[in-house]
């Protein structure tokens, strides 16, 4: 296995988009996911983080809870991803413009 497959599979499975335990073989196959099915999953796990977060400061405010600490580090959690996938877009938007550049 490459490395580049072994940190998509560690991503993907960070991302909750497949399960560690089911490992059958090592290396993804290429027909496993689609490049959209990643995509949306990222932005769903994204989307997710900033709603856990949301709620723990609701949860906060009306005193449901008096762990700052929690609250903090599910905030820092949703900056983190939102900012991941912003460079994610920001590099898919270059490379799409270097291959249109390519275009005669």
């Amino acid at each position: 296995m490459n490395p580049m497959d072994n940190n998509l599979r560690i991503g993907l499975e960070q991302a909750g988009m497949t399960d560690a335990s089911d490992r059958r073989n090592d290396a993804l196959k290429p027909n496993d996911l689609s490049f959209k099915d990643v995509l949306t999953g990222l932005v769903d796990k994204v989307d997710s983080l900033q709603k856990d977060a949301d709620a723990s400061i609701k949860g906060l405010v009306t005193g449901e809870t008096t762990n700052i600490h929690d609250v903090a580090v599910k905030m820092k959690e949703a900056e983190v991803a939102f900012s991941l996938m912003m460079e994610v877009r920001n590099k898919l938007v270059d490379a799409y413009q270097e291959i249109m550049k390519m275009q005669p």
